[in-house]
This record gives structure tokens, C-alpha cells and sequence, in this order.
């Protein structure tokens, strides 16, 4: 947790932390506050363009341009988020978290309420309920035209903003204690997590716990409550399985793909054989034929995709992408001055790192098959928007930190401390 010593009675404060420990060289901090974001955004960039690229070859054949030019849209708006996220006051998203907690949990509990009466009426009573769209016996979306959003994505953003904010004005000594330090915060993301797990939604509900375990461990909460939390979630996520057979036949089709190719693994079968036709190299940009009878090519499986037309080397490009963004935004979180733009920062990273594991586990096999995108490649406006919000609120910090080193300089003549992250545990 950051937070600095206390002052001596009728003495200066103690300095902020400014350069990292392992050198007194101000240029240490260069990478962290110069280097680090424009790789940040090159890396991003250049996924957003390889997806562009892949959705347009698994798609051109059999719908033409459309999901091309949609995703070409959900970039504009993106980067339009994106500005509006790395621009606007820090302090302004902090103080109206619990604003975006409410206004994502309406929607939540209106498609959770639609699928509890679906689960009793039948699909025909979801006429009563406007909005509402359901795919493949999921009910995670909300219809505005021929538009769709998946609010289950928007919640990752709200809720790693309301821990950051939230843990970043509580003292100390606070968050140490079970009511203010775990039961509070841990009571709304319980409820978060049941709404989107209520929807189907497991690969969702599963990252967005990861991320709030590591924030509210990383704040400073007893580790004896984060490991029976983890227990709890991870015995509740069992019952869930079990409590449906359709769930437990995926969990257990996915260890033998080839006996089950034709029923509970189709995708994952032919996700298995498309990495296959790659090899080492791939077929080449548009020369892949296993993507055709790939379905969900475009989303869940754009991996595999990639994976048939440029072979591991690609796949393994990918892979070196999303682990290079995260050492970035860990790079910026060293900088930070403010305990909530740390927790903001490193929630970040765990979110992209844990959603890019999933997706990856899944199309090779690893994990059993479940609708989660891969980060910046996948089609969809709802994952790639929240992403690029929350990939501006990095930039956001950034700024801040650089502004902050600038007045350090003129005022301390950058005298070395410890870094962030050397005071997470030890104020």
C-alpha cells in the first residue's frame, strides 16, 4: 500500500516516493514515464490492426465487409473513449465510482431477473421484456436496434475503478479491519459476480474475481480473509458447474475433444485442427480453410485463426503483445504517487493479463470452452470499448505521474526513495 510516514511532530513532511530503488539516477524513471506509454500504445495499436486483419479473412467468405466495417466503428468510438478517459480529471472518475457500480448493476439484475422467468416460463416470455436478446440460451445482452451491449464487460471497468477509489481514502489501519476492509467492498463484488454469473456469463464472472482478489490483497486486507474468500469463490463456481449437466459435459468434453468433435467440443475440435493446419508458420494471410468451419471465428476464436494462417510464430507474437502490455501499465504503476492510481493500474493489468489467459487457454485446449475475447482482436463493441476506457485511464496515471516527477524535480532535486511498489506491504 503507498503511504508515506508520518511526520515527526513540528517537522517537514517526508518526501513522496520518486525514483526506483534500484538507481539514484533520475533517468531510471524514464521507461516508466516516457518509454513505457508509447509502447503501450504501439502495442495496442498494432493488436487493433492485426485484428482488423484476421476478422476481415475469417469473415470476407462467408458475410462479406459487414463485421469488418462494424469493427472499424467500434475503434472509432473506442478511441473517442479512449481521449475522454486519458483526459479528463483522475479525480473525477474516483469520486463517481459508486455512481457506475449502481448504473451497471440495473442493468445486471434486469437481465438476471429476465433469465430467472425464462427459467420458469420458457423463452416466450421474453417478449415481456424489452431490450433483452438472447444467444444460444445465454441472456448477457442488451438490444438497441442493431446494436448489442454486454454490460457483464462494462463491469470489469466500474468495479476496478470503485476498488481503486474505494481503498485509496481508506486508512490504513481501516483496511486491516474485516467490515471496512473486507466485508463492504467484498458484499458489492459478491453481488457484481452473482448477477453475471446468473447470466452464464462463468469466464466473466471468473476474471473479474481474480481481479478484485489481487486489488483488495494488494490494498493491504489480511491475507487469511483473501485466502477463505478464494476458497468460498472457488467452491461456489464448482457448485455452479455441477448444478447444471449441460456445464459439466463442457468441463468434462474439453479433455477429449476428438470424442465429443461432433457435440459438446465442435468449436473446440475444430479450434484444435485449425492450429494444426498452421504448424509452425501457417498457411499465410487468407489461405486458412479449417476457419470456415470454425464457428464464432470472428470472436471467441480469433486466435485459432491466427493461429492456421501464421502458425505458432504468430500465436507466440500475440502472446509476447499481451505480456508486453502488461509489464508497461506495471512499468507506470511504479510511478504512481496515489495508492488508488497504483491499485487502478495493477487491477488493469490483472484484468488484460487474466482475459488474455483465458481466451488463449481456450482456443488451444487448456481451459474448457467459454465466451470470452481475445483483448483488442476479438469482434465486439462491448469488450473493445470498455478495454480501450480502461487502457485510456493507464494514460490517465501516466500523465499524472509525469507531472508529479516534474514538480518533484524543481522542489526536492530528485532525491531517491522507494519506489510504489516496494511500498505496497510496507508503509
Amino acid at each position: 500500500m503507498i503511504e508515506s510516514p508520518s511526520p515527526a511532530p513540528n517537522s517537514s513532511p517526508a518526501p513522496e516516493p520518486v525514483w526506483s530503488a534500484q538507481s539514484d539516477d533520475p533517468s531510471a524513471a524514464v521507461f516508466s514515464l516516457k518509454i513505457a506509454p508509447l509502447l503501450l500504445c504501439l502495442v495496442v495499436i498494432a493488436l487493433l490492426c492485426i485484428g482488423m486483419a484476421m476478422i476481415h479473412s475469417a469473415t470476407i467468405a462467408t458475410k462479406g465487409d459487414y463485421f469488418f466495417t462494424h469493427q472499424l466503428m467500434w475503434i472509432g468510438i473506442g478511441l473517442f473513449v479512449f481521449l475522454f478517459a486519458a483526459f479528463a480529471p483522475l479525480r473525477f472518475f474516483y469520486r463517481f465510482s459508486h455512481w457506475g457500480i449502481l448504473l451497471i448493476i440495473l442493468p445486471l439484475a434486469y437481465l438476471a431477473f429476465a433469465k430467472a422467468m425464462v427459467h420458469f416460463g420458457g423463452t416466450a416470455i421474453l417478449r415481456f421484456f424489452p431490450l433483452i436478446s438472447e444467444t444460444n440460451g445465454a441472456i448477457r445482452w442488451l438490444e438497441f436496434g442493431s446494436i448489442k451491449v454486454q454490460p457483464s464487460e462494462f463491469s470489469k471497468l466500474f468495479l476496478v475503478i470503485y476498488l481503486a477509489a474505494y481503498y485509496g481514502r481508506l486508512p490504513r489501519e481501516r483496511i486491516q479491519e474485516f467490515v471496512p476492509g473486507v466485508l463492504v467492498p467484498g458484499l458489492l463484488a459478491g453481488c457484481i459476480l452473482a448477477l453475471i454469473v446468473l447470466g452464464k456469463d462463468l469466464s466473466t464472472t471468473v476474471i473479474t474475481a481474480g481481479m478484485a482478489f489481487v486489488v483488495m490483497y494488494l490494498a493491504g486486507i489480511r491475507f487469511r480473509w483473501v485466502l477463505l474468500f478464494g476458497l468460498l469463490g472457488i467452491l461456489l463456481v464448482v457448485a455452479f458447474i455441477q448444478l447444471s449437466p449441460m456445464r459439466v459435459n463442457r468441463i468434462t468434453a474439453y479433455r477429449n475433444p476428438k470424442e465429443n468433435r461432433n457435440e459438446e467440443s465442435y468449436q473446440l475440435w475444430r479450434s484444435q485442427l485449425c492450429l494444426g493446419f498452421g504448424g509452425l508458420t501457417g498457411q499465410g494471410y487468407a489461405n486458412g480453410v479449417m476457419k470456415t468451419y470454425l464457428p464464432e471465428s470472428h470472436t471467441d476464436f480469433i486466435v485459432a485463426v491466427i493461429g492456421e494462417e501464421f502458425g505458432l510464430l504468430g500465436i507466440f507474437g500475440v502472446m509476447s503483445a499481451y505480456v508486453i502490455i502488461a509489464l508497461c501499465i506495471v512499468a507506470i504503476a511504479q510511478q504512481c504517487r496515489v495508492r488508488s492510481d497504483l491499485l487502478l493500474c495493477l487491477g488493469i493489468a490483472m484484468l488484460l493479463t487474466l482475459q488474455a489467459m483465458v481466451n488463449i487457454g481456450v482456443v488451444s485446449g487448456w481451459c474448457p470452452p467459454t465466451g470470452v475475447t481475445a483483448p483488442f482482436l476479438s469482434y465486439g463493441g462491448s469488450s473493445l470499448i470498455s478495454l480501450m476506457f480502461l487502457m485510456g485511464l493507464v494514460l490517465n496515471v501516466n500523465l499524472r505521474n509525469r507531472a508529479e516527477v516534474a514538480r518533484e524535480i524543481g522542489k526536492q532535486r530528485c532525491l531517491p526513495t522507494e519506489s510504489a511498489l516496494g511500498m505496497l506491504h510496507n508503509p
